[in-house]
């Protein structure tokens, strides 16, 4: 044979093995894909895991045992952190539960030997896992509600820090925080627990910060008696006393920010049994009557002076209609809820603490700030004495003509208020308060008309 002959049959040979080595692959790889076929035909690919839990290898109604088993058969999750205690939850009771519908048909997609293999040549190819989560089914109104009931449980508002004040002496009470309960963030941890197979949850709690710590009140400088005024409390009446040191223990250790506007009907309220005031005499159409609360205008009178001597704008006052004996005429101020309110402004560039006590039978009222710069006089002029009117009634029970009295009648007044300002011993304002009346009440005679 010649050359050329044997050159010509090599490359014959070359280019039959060039075109039968693809065949040959193919045919391999056919006949791989067909072992791995028919070796997995009915059962789930190996490398499939639901919730962490591996499914490769076995049938659908196999994987569906081990995941009963393993965890689908979990009724309970335990709660901690809940005020120290913890708690059991029934998943029915939470209304969270197992899909498993939806679940085995997520595994059916996920191919057995019957089908989806295109995906299983792609995990061979990457060497990959393929890990599905279980679908859950919640109930949002069953959650919800138990949510938000553990959230009112938990919850615990923040306490500002405040000032303590004890008679001349102030001291602050250090603020405390909060905490609520994030409750988008439990109900992702919750739902993460049941599919993750976990037995316990950690309660989330987040801080609440108090608006106003100790520093803050610190740098007030409330610290010192900037102004004080005092009126007699008698004693003849328990239960007016016992309302006026309600009413003290009400106002004592308001803070008014610059610019503020105290309201005492805002601060102190209306009067109730239920916040333990009694009845006492107070002035209704020019009379005394019970009424509950009776006394809180000696209260709210004695404020309005130590106001006045702080220098602060004077918003809302009214006098009583009678004159009343614990201040001068033009000097008091009267409350009725609703109706007529105390109100001052702190005018002042500074923060104001005040201070209200009874003590010894004397109502005091502080204001506690920077020392004053001005002294403050209050005036009265333009006094104006109304006499009483004398009022007869008949009675059969005296002997005719005979006069017996019943009720001592009070003068009533015209006057005006000035409040009068010095700055280093010179007159700076002058200012007129008000100009009130004070009606007269009538003395009061019973005459004898002998049974006629």
């Amino acid at each position: 044979m010649s050359i050329k002959e044997r050159l010509s049959g090599l490359l014959r040979r070359k280019v039959l093995l060039a075109l039968l080595a693809p065949l040959l692959i193919l045919l391999l790889l056919a006949a791989a894909i067909g072992i791995d076929y028919w070796r997995f035909c009915g059962k789930i690919y190996p490398g499939v895991y639901v919730n962490g839990i591996s499914l490769g290898g076995l049938s659908l109604e196999e994987a569906e045992a081990r995941l009963k088993a393993e965890l689908w058969s979990r009724e309970e999750l335990k709660l901690s952190g809940v005020e120290g205690k913890e708690m059991t939850l029934s998943l029915a009771e939470l209304g969270i539960s197992w899909d498993r519908e939806a679940t085995m048909a997520l595994i059916r997609g996920a191919g057995t030997g019957r089908q989806g293999y295109g995906g299983r040549l792609l995990r061979l190819w990457s060497r990959s896992s393929l890990h599905l989560e279980g679908i859950l089914k919640v109930e949002e109104a069953k959650l919800n509600q138990f949510l938000s009931h553990l959230a009112r449980q938990v919850a615990k508002e923040p306490r500002n820090a405040r000032f303590i004040v004890q008679g001349a002496e102030v001291a602050i009470e250090e603020e405390k925080d909060g905490q609520y309960l994030p409750v988008g963030l439990l109900r992702r941890r919750l739902l993460e627990a049941v599919a993750g197979g976990q037995e316990e949850v950690k309660l989330p709690l987040a801080q609440k910060k108090a608006g106003l710590t100790a520093a803050d009140l610190a740098g007030y400088g409330v610290d010192k008696v900037m102004v004080s005024f005092s009126t007699q409390v008698s004693s003849a009446i328990p239960n007016r006393v016992h309302n006026i040191a309600l009413g003290a223990a009400a106002i004592n250790g308001t803070l008014l920010a610059p610019g503020e506007i105290f309201s005492f009907e805002r601060i102190v309220g209306e009067p109730t049994r239920e916040k333990g005031y009694r009845e006492a005499p107070v002035i209704v159409g020019g009379r005394l009557v019970p009424g509950l609360g009776g006394g809180l205008c000696q209260v709210s009178s004695t404020l309005y002076n130590a106001a006045l001597l702080a220098n602060l704008k004077i918003v809302e006052r009214y006098n009583h209609s009678l004159t009343i004996g614990y201040l001068p005429v033009g000097r008091d101020a009267s409350i009725s809820i609703g109706s007529a309110d105390l109100k001052f402004k702190n005018s002042r560039k500074h923060h104001l603490l005040i201070g209200a006590e009874l003590k010894d039978g004397r109502l005091t009222v502080r204001f506690f700030g920077p020392p004053m710069e001005e002294r403050v006089e209050l005036v009265t002029t333009d006094l104006v004495r109304v006499d009483p009117p004398v009022h007869y009634e008949k009675s059969p029970n005296l002997p005719p003509g005979e006069k017996e009295l019943v009720e001592k009648g009070k003068a009533g007044y015209y006057v005006k208020t000035w409040r009068i300002v010095y700055r280093g011993g010179q007159e700076v304002s002058r200012e007129l308060l008000s100009h009130d009346y004070y009606r007269p009440v009538p003395t009061l005679y019973r005459v004898g008309s002998g049974g006629s």
